[in-house]
């Protein structure tokens, strides 16, 4: 992978470059001084070594399944047991709910026994007339010219004239009741009605009178009850008063007390003798009288309306038993001609045989009771929800009891799990199929696990001004109890080259303004500064592609103030 200057980010991804690996070529002791010079402390000298150097991409995401469900029920219905808990392990075809299904097993019984007979008219039809069957059919036709004829008689005479005797009563009973009520009746009842509506107003003005004059007494026993309680305050008030507790004669207070209980005592009794006069029975009984009145004045002119409505609903029903004397034998007789057709017909097809046509209706009716058997059987199925796959149940939407449909129980594959990473497009074009992946968990940091590249997305996801490539990663877990939704980070290498001259990333000093890069080089008890040329770098160590050589021994951290940390001689 080509070093950048830049690198995008996001809060979603994060894709660095680290290290991989150093590996030294030629032999253990230069082995052995890269690791010491893998991480120098401040004030070391370092040298430069050829090894190999790595580069990965690290990207952060998460343990998936790679076959995962969300099972709905087939059917509505009523939850009759449910067979597992979250975090059950179940089995491809386990049931995991059950719904009520006595219901839709009698279903299945009856196109069981449609089925069986529709298959068994088919065969009858396939069969040979026999002499029984012919026999059976002649009598059929008798019976139904027999019952045909008797209807072409016509109906009963005498029953004929009692119809027509009750239309002609019900249409003189609706005649009388056309000619209304008598002038003399109406004359009546409106003066019953004016008489009761003049009692009634006097009684109203008397009543409103007497409703009045309680008025003015309750508001005379109210002002008496005010006077009567201040009299009793000022009273009290003086004789409780420890300045004129020597004073004997407090007979003026005592008065105005006196006359205030006597004023109290008047209204009062007025009041309650207004009050025993209140009798409101003579008003609400001229109300009752006007009542009355209106509706023997109202009985008059509207009840024969309703008795007119009723003689002309027995004059139609008259009407219509007539009617059925003679229409009803017309519906008679032509369902007896139907029927003596269909005798006839049933007894010409056993003379003649099976019509191709009447053949094929058989048929049909034989395939439409089977598929209506594999309907029912069909609904019975869903009733009982399985398990696709074998798997974790992770969530369980149903109760037993509950009136139930759609999403039930959720499943996954936890034996399916695998690594799903966003690494966005500047490093997607280093990433391969087959590519070997180290994969780190959050919950166990310190183990490494093994995994390859499986997948990569065609197409990229644009997040901001970032696009990234969904790659899915297998997992070796091995051991470990590893779950759905666990963080992962994983390290792929992208780049490695062998034989480079490295060096200590803190032997290098860059000066960021003018794009330069220098080391310290040792020799002799001093440090001279000496530019290079930098290539690829990783977190330990940076590839010199001109300025040292093998060998050349690096100040770590040199201070041209300090000096040196050591003399002539240093190894």
């Amino acid at each position: 992978m080509k070093a950048r200057k830049t690198k995008k980010s996001t809060a979603l991804i994060v894709v660095a470059v680290v290290v991989a690996a150093v590996v030294l070529a030629g032999g253990l002791l230069s082995w052995q001084r890269a690791r010491a010079d893998a991480d120098p402390e401040i004030g070391q000298v370092a040298t430069a070594f050829v090894g190999t150097l790595s580069a990965e991409a690290s990207a952060s995401g998460q343990l998936l399944p790679r076959q995962e469900a969300m099972l709905s029920l087939g059917i509505a219905g009523r939850v009759e047991q449910v067979f597992v808990e979250v975090g059950d392990k179940v089995q491809a075809g386990d049931v995991l709910v059950q719904l009520e299904s006595d219901g839709l097993a009698r279903s299945v019984r009856t196109a069981k026994q449609t089925l069986a007979i529709q298959e068994a008219n088919l065969s009858g039809l396939l069969k040979d007339a026999s002499e029984e069957d012919l026999a059976a059919a002649r009598a059929a036709v008798k019976s139904a010219q027999a019952q045909l004829d008797d209807l072409l008689a016509g109906p009963d005479g005498e029953a004929l004239a009692a119809t027509k005797a009750a239309v002609t009563s019900a249409e003189a009973q609706l005649e009388d009741l056309l000619a209304g009520p008598s002038t003399e009746d109406l004359a009546q009842a409106r003066a019953a009605l004016a008489s009761a509506q003049a009692f009634e107003k006097v009684e109203a003005r008397r009543y409103a009178a007497i409703d009045a004059q309680l008025l003015v007494v309750r508001q005379e026993l109210d002002i008496a009850a005010v006077n009567l309680e201040n009299a009793k305050y000022f009273y009290d008030a003086l004789k409780n008063d420890w300045q004129h507790k020597d004073y004997a004669d407090f007979s003026p207070e005592a008065e105005t007390l006196k006359d205030a209980q006597k004023a109290y005592n008047v209204a009062l009794a007025r009041y309650s003798l207004t009050v025993a006069n209140v009798n409101d029975s003579a008003y609400r009984g001229a109300q009752a009288q006007v009542a009355q009145a209106q509706a023997n004045l109202t009985m008059l002119t509207e009840e024969k309306t309703v008795q007119i409505a009723s003689a002309r609903s027995q004059l139609a029903q008259a009407e219509a038993s007539l009617a059925a004397l003679t229409e009803e034998k017309t519906v008679q007789i032509a369902g007896a001609r139907s029927q003596l057709a269909q005798a006839e017909a049933n007894l010409t097809n056993l003379l003649e045989g099976v019509s191709e046509e009447r053949l094929a209706i058989a048929e049909a009716q034989v395939a439409q009771a089977r598929i209506s058997l594999a309907n029912a059987e069909a609904r019975l199925a869903d009733a009982s929800l399985t398990a696709p796959f074998d798997g974790v149940v992770t969530a369980v939407h149903v109760a037993l009891g509950e009136w139930a449909t759609g999403p039930a129980i959720e499943l996954v594959n936890d034996n399916s799990l695998e690594v799903i990473l966003d690494v966005d497009e500047i490093d997607i074009g280093n990433i391969a199929v087959g590519q070997p992946a180290i994969i780190a968990l959050e919950a166990w940091p310190d183990q490494e696990l093994q995994g390859k590249v499986t997948t990569i997305a065609p197409t990229g996801d644009a997040l901001s001004e970032i696009v990234t490539y969904r790659v899915y990663i297998s997992v070796d877990a091995g051991e470990l109890p590893i779950r759905t939704g666990m963080t992962a980070n994983a390290s792929l290498v992208t780049v490695e080259q062998d034989n480079v001259l490295l060096v200590p990333n803190r032997a290098i000093v860059a000066d960021r303004q003018a794009g330069k890069y220098y080391v310290y080089r040792v020799q002799g008890d001093q440090a001279i500064k000496v530019e290079v040329t930098v290539g690829l770098r990783d977190a330990s160590h940076t590839e010199i592609i001109d300025g040292l050589q093998e060998g050349d021994k690096l100040a770590i951290d040199y201070n041209i103030d300090r000096g040196l940390p050591f003399g002539p001689g240093h190894d």
